[in-house]
């Protein structure tokens, strides 16, 4: 019989993972995460991003526990970019243990105001500010190109489900967020938000496309997480409320995240499939 043991059923040493928007953020709490726990992360990230330097800060965390981190330009936005990052995948592994497809973007409107006291008119020239392009740029990262990354990835996750499905590998875990299901804040996320709640459907969609390999599909809805896009501090006093709606009464932080990851990526998480944490 399988060990029940922490360190067994929730093992990813050894395990190879993608993580997109792994320089700061949600993306580099999983790096961290996975790293630590001895796995080999490959970072996809933008051209302008501190790529080598995430990469320099990941190997030196998992270099005590076997965990290496390599770095791939990619813009998920860009269909040719994600066919791109999976042929050097391809190139240089076999199988896909992991796919953290985590690489996200807010547009706000132009022209801001409090969305919950604001007068009619005062919304309406705030909702009207918003630009189509924005929209569509949301979209784009949020929704389609984790649709894109799954299927450019299918035979490398296929791969690594063929042979230790039952170890949890051949994972595709999606980041959406909390603002998929309400609108707590006095920011107008509508774009955000609607990019958010396709992505819940879309983990259903691709579950039940990809069932017949094991490749399991797995969304993420984090609450409130500091990074670029959301700040805390000075900058971030627009979110500060939100602490006070549930109950830990703070932000998420590393653990709580990389705990997360690691429950649906590996042994623990094995019978997952289909659902958002």
């Amino acid at each position: 019989m399988p060990s029940l043991r922490v360190e067994q059923l929730f093992s990813v040493k050894g395990y190879v993972g993608a993580v997109t928007g792994g320089c700061s953020g949600l993306g580099l709490m999983i790096c961290k995460g996975l790293v630590e726990n001895g796995a080999k992360v490959y970072v996809l990230s933008l051209p302008t991003d501190p790529i080598d330097e995430t990469i320099a800060k990941l190997n030196e965390i998992g270099q005590p526990y076997g965990g290496t981190a390599h770095g791939i330009p990619c813009d998920v936005s860009d269909k040719d970019s994600i066919a791109q990052a999976a042929a050097t995948l391809s190139a240089r592994e076999t199988r896909l243990d992991l796919l953290c497809s985590n690489a996200g973007i807010r547009r706000d409107p132009p022209v801001a105001c409090d969305v919950l006291k604001a007068p009619l008119a005062e919304l309406q020239a705030s909702l009207w500010s918003g630009k189509p392009g924005d929209w569509a740029d949301t979209f784009a990262v949020n929704t389609t190109a984790h649709y894109f990354l799954s299927v450019a990835l299918l035979p490398l996750l296929a791969a690594a489900a063929e042979t230790g499905q039952s170890e949890g590998r051949g994972a595709v875990v999606v980041t959406s967020s909390c603002a998929s299901m309400h609108n707590a804040t006095n920011v107008d996320l509508t774009s955000y938000a609607a990019s958010k709640a396709a992505t819940d459907h879309l983990v259903k969609l691709l579950a039940a496309k990809f069932s017949r390999f094991y490749v399991r599909v797995a969304g993420i809805n984090p609450g409130f997480v500091p990074s670029n896009m959301n700040p805390v501090g000075q900058e971030g006093k627009m979110f500060s409320a939100l602490f006070d709606k549930v109950p830990a009464k703070r932000a998420r932080n590393d653990g709580d995240i990389a705990g997360a990851v690691l429950y649906l990526a590996s042994r623990a998480g094995s019978y997952v499939n289909g659902v958002s944490l």
